[in-house]
């Protein structure tokens, strides 16, 4: 941990000084750790730390994780979530998971997923890369989850389309657009393991569809979100209407802007775009008032 990241955070001269505001905080004015790390835009498990290098007594949570149940095609789903966008990683005798996403349908679907296990909390912070806000979800897991840790699921098992499901709600995308007059669709799955895509591509390719696999991003381009890459970014990608939608038959996507959109997809009864233009402006509209709403401090 940096010393003076710590100090500066928390608008103070030195780490002296940095321990007794932090003491007063959580001891004197008996204020949560999620609430602190709301006001000093951090973690939960940062400000776990630095009440730890503070010797600062750490109250007892009040939340009680209850164990996995041991569902093999939940364990698949959940596998394929983490592998995607979500962060995992050992918290003392804990499990931690954070999400960091605009979309408030993709924070429904992390409570949704792990409320049943822990307590989920959200935090605002602000990202002076793209410069918007951000939703930060974090849930603290028992140890029978430490499967998410180690990530040596077997994708190639009868379990597959349960991870994949999982792995294409944190890490696909659904496109619906206007493709001179017809309808075109697309979904993109994008990742930088390319090991990972190459045998997701190679499974599906067994079961009879035609995933394209190319390059997205090379290694030190910037993105669209001003974010330069510090890996290659590979995508899996399919354009054919009805090889998605048998897909989409196949795999039990809980993400649901991407669920609305596979409804429209699945009622096509014209191939022309003025038969849904109005169903998807309306989707459109309705996913950016949401995400507005939802990353307004």
């Amino acid at each position: 941990m940096k010393q003076v990241y710590l100090y500066k955070k928390l608008n103070c001269q030195n780490n002296a000084e940095a321990g007794k505001k932090l003491r007063k905080l959580y001891v004197d004015k008996k204020l949560s750790m999620e609430r602190i790390s709301e006001m000093l835009g951090v973690s939960i498990s940062t400000v776990f730390k630095w009440l730890y290098l503070f010797s600062i007594p750490i109250r007892r949570y009040k939340y009680k994780k209850y164990d996995f149940s041991g569902d093999p095609k939940e364990k698949a789903y959940i596998l394929g979530l983490v592998t995607g966008d979500l962060c995992a990683y050992k918290h003392y005798k804990q499990i931690a998971v954070e999400l960091t996403t605009t979309h408030p349908a993709m924070m429904n679907l992390f409570y949704s997923v792990f409320r049943k296990y822990g307590t989920p909390t959200k935090r605002m912070k602000y990202n002076k890369k793209t410069g918007r806000y951000e939703q930060v979800g974090y849930v603290l897991l028992n140890n029978s989850f430490e499967f998410i840790l180690f990530k040596d699921f077997n994708i190639e098992n009868k379990y597959f389309y349960h991870f994949l499901a999982g792995f294409f709600d944190s890490e696909g995308c659904v496109h619906i657009y206007d493709n001179q007059d017809y309808i075109g669709v697309s979904i993109l799955i994008y990742n930088s393991n390319k090991k990972l895509l190459e045998i997701i591509k190679k499974q599906l390719e067994k079961d009879g569809f035609h995933p394209k696999f190319y390059r997205f991003f090379k290694k030190g381009e910037k993105t669209t979100d001003g974010y330069i890459r510090g890996s290659d970014l590979w995508t899996i990608a399919m354009h054919t209407i009805k090889e998605i939608i048998a897909l989409m038959k196949k795999i039990p996507v809980k993400h649901q802007e991407k669920i609305d959109k596979i409804k429209i997809i699945s009622s096509l009864s014209s191939n022309k775009w003025d038969s849904i233009v109005g169903q998807v402006n309306d989707l459109r509209t309705g996913i950016k008032n949401e995400v507005r709403e939802f990353i307004t401090p």
